[in-house]
Order: structure tokens, then C-alpha cells, then sequence
């Protein structure tokens, strides 16, 4: 006769020790299968609990002191468990978080946003682990002004990791986008245009038209126009709005 599952173990990784409480509380009142480890409080003590213990999830906050839950990551390498972020501030990081379709909780929790990471987590733990590339990519999105800066885009099977710099542009299809690189091949994205324009550097891409995200570095040629045209180093023709019209020259005019 096959044994029971055993219980999914827990480490909490929090600088704040309210909201190491009151997730350890939640989980314990609402997720008695989860069973908690230990808790730490910064990232070194994170790093020797996880090593030690060997937890199946990592509840990790994004900001611990005066370094981050991405500098833990790196140093566990690919030895890590599932991880569910949790932040309470809503901002970059979350938006690239969110991206990269990886687990977060806002702060304060919610008791059901909670059961939908556990559940996804439990079920994780028998699975494929999370690829190391989603987190290479989203460690790579917080850096300031990274030279080499890499996204998580999901696709239909997956996730693709690519350098923004080979994004030639971007274009709203219904519910989905299409990523247009430079060496001709496009990507189908389950993500809007909004969210891209929400993770790409303004610096480098610009709305120029409700369907379209351009990078400016790949502009070949301006026409102008009552908007105006724009021709890509791919040879697309792309049409700008009156209205986006000042906001790409001005992007043109800082390259």
C-alpha cells in the first residue's frame, strides 16, 4: 500500500518579522500540509537556512535590508527550491516578477492568492523545477542599466529567453503580441502591448501607434508625414501617429 504524501516543507526568507508572522500564521491556520522549516531575516542566514534544510518552497521577499532576494538566488545557483516572491511594494520589480510568469504575493497576502501559490507550488514539486533562465533573465531586468538585458517572454511552450537589444519591434495582435527580431523570426506572446511597454526601457522603445512598440536603435528611416512612416532595419514599414509623432523624434534625436 503507497504511503501518504509527505508534507511540502517551507522556508520563509523576510527582513520584516510582522510579515514573517503573519505568513507563518496564515500557514499554518490555512495550510497545515505545508510544513515550516525556519524563517530568516536577511540574506546570508537565508542562504544557511536553505542550504541546511532543503525546503521544497521559499517564501522570498524582494527587499531584505540592503540587498535583495535576487542576490540570495544567484548565490543558491541552481540548487534552489520553488520560489513564491513576496513584496509589498508595487513597482519594477513586480512588473518584471509578473513578466517573467513567476509566483509573487503583494503584501499584505491574501488568504486566497496564498491557496493559489501553495497549490501551485505543491504541484510543482513533482514537476519540472522553475527554469534557471526565468531567474538569470529577471536578475538581469532589476540591474540599472544593464548592458546586456534579457527577458522571460511565455510562449505557447514555454518560456524563450532574448535579449532586448535583438527586439526589433512589437505588435498588438487581439489579445496577444507579436516580437519581431532581428533575424527575422516572431514570437506569439500571451502578454499585451501595454505590459511591454510597462517592462521594456522607454529609452529604447517608444508606442509610436496603438499596434506598435518600436526600437528606436533598429530605425533605419523616417519619413515624414501627418504622423508620419517609419522603415525598420528588418524592411517593415511602420505607420506613426500624429499624436506619437514628437515623442519618437525626440527618442530619435537622443540616440
Amino acid at each position: 500500500m503507497t504511503g501518504a504524501k509527505p508534507a511540502t516543507t517551507v522556508v520563509i526568507v523576510d527582513d520584516d518579522q510582522h510579515a514573517r508572522e503573519v505568513l507563518s500564521g496564515a500557514l499554518a491556520c490555512h495550510h497545515p500540509d505545508m510544513r515550516l522549516l525556519g524563517m530568516a531575516g536577511s540574506v546570508g542566514t537565508g542562504i544557511e537556512l536553505i542550504t541546511r534544510l532543503g525546503p521544497d518552497v521559499l517564501f522570498l521577499d524582494v527587499e531584505l535590508g540592503d540587498r535583495t532576494g535576487f542576490d540570495l538566488l544567484e548565490a543558491l545557483g541552481m540548487d534552489r527550491p520553488h520560489v513564491i516572491f513576496t513584496t509589498a511594494h508595487v513597482g519594477y520589480a513586480v512588473k518584471a516578477i509578473r513578466f517573467s510568469a513567476l509566483d509573487f504575493l503583494l503584501k499584505p497576502v491574501d488568504p486566497d492568492e496564498l491557496g493559489l501559490a501553495v497549490d501551485k507550488a505543491v504541484h510543482a514539486r513533482d514537476a519540472v523545477p522553475q527554469h534557471s533562465d526565468q531567474f538569470i533573465a529577471l536578475l538581469r531586468n532589476l540591474l540599472p542599466a544593464p548592458q546586456d538585458r534579457r527577458i522571460a517572454l511565455p510562449v505557447s511552450n514555454g518560456l524563450e529567453v532574448i535579449s532586448t537589444h535583438d527586439i526589433v519591434y512589437c505588435r498588438s495582435a487581439g489579445g496577444y503580441s507579436e516580437v519581431h527580431r532581428t533575424d527575422g523570426s516572431r514570437l506569439v506572446v500571451c502578454r499585451s502591448l501595454g505590459d511591454f511597454e510597462g517592462i521594456l526601457r522607454p529609452e529604447e522603445f517608444i508606442r509610436v501607434h496603438h499596434t506598435h512598440l518600436v526600437n528606436v536603435r533598429h530605425v533605419r528611416k523616417y519619413i515624414r508625414g501627418e504622423g508620419g512612416e517609419l522603415i525598420m532595419v528588418d524592411g517593415s514599414n511602420i505607420t506613426v501617429s500624429r499624436r506619437k509623432r514628437q515623442d519618437l523624434l525626440d527618442a530619435l534625436a537622443r540616440m
